[in-house]
């Protein structure tokens, strides 16, 4: 059987390289979304009618592809970022999962799964682990302590479910990504991902209101108001914009872990048209970027941007390409913020005061709760529970008719981890960070090839920021936003794994190294 013969029909048509795979991916994505589109408005049932067409149109696209695979790692990193899902048993609340969910991008993660054990199984690769994955393994552990001696039993239990298929996800992509071209053609998908982002946020601006996705995650126009009359105590003129995410901080929080990539491959050797569409998925990311508002979103990129800036110009073999991107973002980030002065210096000047007293307040009773509870805290996913007759708004009443039915939490994952999962779990928290540092790090000297190179410096980037964005938000506890977080996490440890097969002397091209190399 001859290479062509191998192909889908598709392929046969348009060829095999990264940017045919691209523009078929597309075609076919605009395809099935006007179909979708057609029938939603058409039809009665509408979405049986979707599914009737789903169904077989996902399974003609795999056929069509040529490499379903490659269709299951695009589908997965696409969907990600949705909220789109099928919710069981739902306790709405916030500061974790508020159900049990089947998520659209579960569809490709079993797609992959499937995949990975044939290859496993087969002795065509060798399964992979982390102690990333034991570190939050012994959170996930923990957590079910709270499922059999804890209060609030059902919450816990879906917190443990969503972080186990965290783990899970992190998992496949650690373990499906071992070639260069794999990894290039996830951060197409992830590149992607930022622009789509950014171009739906740019719209809410411009529309100064909702574009009617709330169903892939948009807020509604209420929530939106909400967010906009909290920004200047009650100045509705503001408009902040929230993406898919469904708020302004969590769309920014998406932004500083993922768009460190774009720029750092933006560094590195590349073709003229690839390098205008990073630079343009640049840009419009970090307009998007400033038109949340987020104070914390514009201080944890940029301290990303002086990672991935110094880590590509302190080494040698990455100065020469890095430099004049770094140069024009420097001089660029001063005009841009000469530009948008008066907006930036009335959010951090005149934003309303109550917004910090209430971390504040928060905070507080979050530490209190951990002198009370420092060994394995009052449980996972009941934070706000245990607000009443812990703060100045009194019992369960008083907290509704201030807040309405759903509570805030506190405003900082080390917090809210360490009063709910103790000491321990806060313990294994750092842990998992710390050695996605170190394997962030180990990486940035490693330059075997300069494009996983700089991706996983825009990798380590983005982490840094997360954990630097930690400190005034619970990014990890939107199951949406968590899975953005272990994409990022998956490439980086997975770009270390490449490194130690393909160096001088490494496994990458002995038997059973899992196909690794180009």
């Amino acid at each position: 059987m001859t290479a062509r013969s191998r192909q889908g029909p598709v392929a046969a048509i348009v060829g095999r390289g990264a940017e045919n795979t691209f523009v078929v991916g597309a075609v076919i994505a605009v395809a099935l979304v006007a179909a979708v589109t057609t029938i939603g408005l058409l039809a009665t049932h509408k979405m049986a009618a979707v599914a009737l067409l789903l169904v077989p149109g996902f399974v003609a696209l795999l056929w069509a592809s040529g490499n379903p695979r490659l269709v299951g790692l695009w589908g997965l990193l696409l969907t990600a970022p949705l909220s789109l899902s099928k919710k069981f048993v739902p306790v709405p609340h916030m500061g974790g999962a508020g159900s049990y969910n089947i998520d659209a991008c579960d569809v490709f993660l079993l797609l992959l799964t499937l995949f990975l054990a044939r290859d496993i199984l087969a002795r065509r690769r060798r399964l992979r682990l982390s102690g990333v994955a034991i570190a939050w393994s012994g959170l996930i552990l923990l957590g079910f302590v709270s499922v059999a001696i804890g209060p609030m039993r059902q919450v816990a239990l879906q917190q443990c479910v969503e972080m186990a298929k965290e783990m899970w996800l992190f998992l496949v992509l650690l373990n499906e990504l071992v070639r260069v071209r794999q990894f290039l053609q996830a951060f197409a998908a992830v590149a992607a991902g930022v622009a789509l982002e950014a171009l739906l946020g740019i719209a809410q601006f411009i529309k100064k209101g909702d574009i009617g996705l709330q169903k892939l995650g948009e807020a509604t126009l209420q929530t939106l108001e909400y967010a906009n009359l909290a920004t200047y105590t009650g100045d509705a003129s503001t408009f902040r914009i929230g993406g898919l995410f469904g708020h302004p901080n969590l769309l920014a929080g998406f932004f500083v872990i993922v768009t460190p990539i774009v720029l750092a491959m933006l560094m590195t050797r590349q073709p003229p048209l690839r390098r205008m569409l990073l630079a343009g998925t640049l840009l419009l990311a970090l307009v998007a970027l400033l038109l949340t508002l987020s104070r914390s979103g514009w201080m944890a990129f940029a301290i990303a941007a002086l990672v991935v800036i110094g880590l590509m110009l302190w080494n040698p073999m990455s100065r020469r390409t890095a430099a004049p991107v770094a140069l024009t973002l420097v001089v660029g980030a001063v005009l841009g913020a000469g530009a948008a002065a008066p907006s930036i210096i009335r959010r951090l000047t005149e934003s309303d005061s109550g917004a910090i007293d209430f971390r504040w307040e928060w905070m507080s009773v979050a530490w209190r709760i951990v002198l009370e509870h420092p060994v394995l805290g009052i449980g996972l996913n009941s934070f706000v529970y245990n607000l009443p007759g812990r703060t100045q708004y009194g019992d369960d009443v008083d907290l509704t008719l201030k807040f309405g039915e759903v509570w805030p939490v506190v405003h900082d994952i080390y917090l809210l981890i360490w009063a709910e999962q103790g000491t321990l779990g806060f313990a294994c928290f750092v842990a998992m960070l710390l050695v996605l540092l170190r394997t962030g790090w180990r990486n940035a000297w490693r330059v075997t090839d300069p494009q996983l190179h700089a991706m996983s410096i825009g990798c380590l980037a983005g982490v840094c920021a997360n954990i630097v964005d930690g400190f005034g938000s619970f990014f990890l506890r939107n199951p949406a936003c968590a899975r953005i977080f272990w994409i990022v996490a998956a490439i980086m440890v997975a770009i270390g794994y490449w490194h130690r097969a393909n160096a001088p002397g490494g496994a990458g091209t002995k038997a059973g190294a899992g196909g690794q190399g180009r």
